[in-house]
């Protein structure tokens, strides 16, 4: 019977011994893996938003590439100087182009935007409709950025299909 004891004490310390191990190696090992697996959750999420917000990117970069385009040419049509010489005679012209008479062109003073200055401009002239219409046309295509603020058109009845024009245009630069 001491034999039986013996064996038996033999198992039941081999049994304490392995629950003693399952005690300090496992349970502390598969609550660490526990958190591991939370975590690669948390990550999987996290690459998730990413990659939705990474998604507009492309999207973006079509529209900067765009942009970029379409505003190369945007200093040339905002000059550093007001060159109000070079821009008064190409209106000259073409209010002579489009055989409009009585011209009067009348600069105002700058006035200092947070970006940019502003040359006001006053035009009056004369001559027809059509015409009139073709400069207002020549104005949008200049190469230098210019802004119609006002216009008044009077119709003269002694003169058939002709028209008085008094325009405010403003021209910009970035230096004075």
């Amino acid at each position: 019977m001491k034999m039986i004891a013996k064996d038996t004490w033999v198992v039941l310390g081999v049994l304490v011994v392995m629950g003693a191990a399952a005690a300090f190696v496992y349970v502390p090992q598969s609550r660490k893996l526990n958190e591991l697996r939370g975590e690669v959750v948390s990550q999987e999420e996290a690459i998730k938003m990413d990659l939705q917000r990474a998604a507009v990117v492309p999207e973006i970069r079509n529209q900067v590439q765009e942009m970029r385009s379409r505003y190369i040419n945007w200093q040339r049509r905002l000059p550093k100087q007001k060159e109000l010489g070079q821009f008064l005679r190409e209106i000259s012209t073409q209010i002579s182009d489009q055989s409009l008479s009585n011209q009067v062109i009348e600069p105002g003073n700058p006035a200092r935007e947070e970006l940019y200055h502003t040359l006001p401009i006053i035009m009056k002239f004369g001559g027809p409709y059509p015409a009139m219409a073709q400069f207002l046309k020549g104005l949008e295509n200049m190469e230098r950025l210019t802004r119609v603020q006002r216009i008044r058109i009077k119709n003269d009845p002694k003169k058939d299909g002709e028209v008085d024009v008094e325009l405010r245009l403003n021209i910009y630069f970035t230096e004075s």
